[in-house]
């Protein structure tokens, strides 16, 4: 998969449909996908499952972000390419044709779509305005020719300049962030941790200044108000969490008392 920086003039196209081929036992199968709407995100970060239940003897840990990402596939999906089908010429003159993709095929899409991460750099820049996060994401297939083979880009260098958030601002997020919902007793009881993947996409319209490497239909994007409207939400929430909750290695160095 080759690695796109921004510098080179390539910009991810928020508003372009997206273009992922996956592979599977020797053969490519591309798959078309609409723009996913702050809506569709919504759905996606709701259904996102981390809870422990507690049975008074052990203690259960749950996390599933498998079936949101298939569930966001599923719904974003408009074209599959490559499948042979029995009894059809295409796949998509199957009813409920989405559901009818392999679950493997599905969960790699939905992968593929919530592909965005931080970026880490070996030295700590203080910047003299704010925050700068850097992001990478596979965003859609590059040089799409009809029955040729088709191989994805990653897209790095994807910067998001912040206002340094208020003191109000990041108690705000940490009460997003550390709500949990008790349902049943003390001793049986099962924790639901809520997320704070709203508050953080909220947070990003409020705070973000100006960014590289995206534009909409061709034109980079720049201004806050546009920048707001037209910014992945995903793309928001990861960016702002490394605000919020940098990914780091903090470390203090100990002296050990001799004995």
């Amino acid at each position: 998969m080759p690695d796109t920086n921004s510098n080179s003039e390539v910009l991810l196209d928020l508003a372009q449909p997206r273009v992922v081929a996956i592979e599977d036992r020797g053969r490519q199968y591309v798959l078309k996908c609409r723009r996913i709407e702050p809506a569709d995100w919504l759905l996606f970060f709701n259904a996102i499952t981390v809870t422990s239940e507690s049975n008074g003897r052990e203690v259960i840990n749950v996390t599933d972000i498998d079936s949101p990402r298939v569930a966001l596939a599923e719904a974003v999906l408009m074209d599959a390419m490559g499948y042979k089908v029995d009894g059809a010429e295409r796949i998509t003159d199957l009813p409920s044709w989405r559901s009818r993709l392999p679950i493997a095929h599905r969960r790699k899409l939905g992968e593929v779509l919530s592909d965005a991460r931080p970026e880490s750099s070996d030295e700590l820049v203080i910047s003299g305005v704010g925050e700068v996060i850097s992001l990478s994401s596979t965003w859609t297939a590059a040089d799409v020719v009809p029955g040729e083979r088709i191989t994805m880009q990653r897209i790095s260098g994807l910067r998001h300049n912040f206002e340094a958030p208020s003191e109000a601002q990041y108690r705000r997020y940490q009460r997003a962030a550390n709500r949990v919902k008790i349902v049943g007793g003390s001793r049986s009881g099962k924790t639901v941790y809520m997320g704070a993947h709203a508050a953080l996409a909220e947070l990003y319209d409020e705070l973000i200044v100006s960014v590289a490497g995206y534009s909409v239909n061709g034109s980079p994007l720049s201004g806050r108000d546009a920048i707001a409207a037209q910014m992945d939400m995903h793309h928001k929430v990861m960016a702002a969490q490394q605000v919020f909750l940098p990914q780091s290695n903090v470390t203090t160095s100990i002296e050990e008392e001799a004995e």
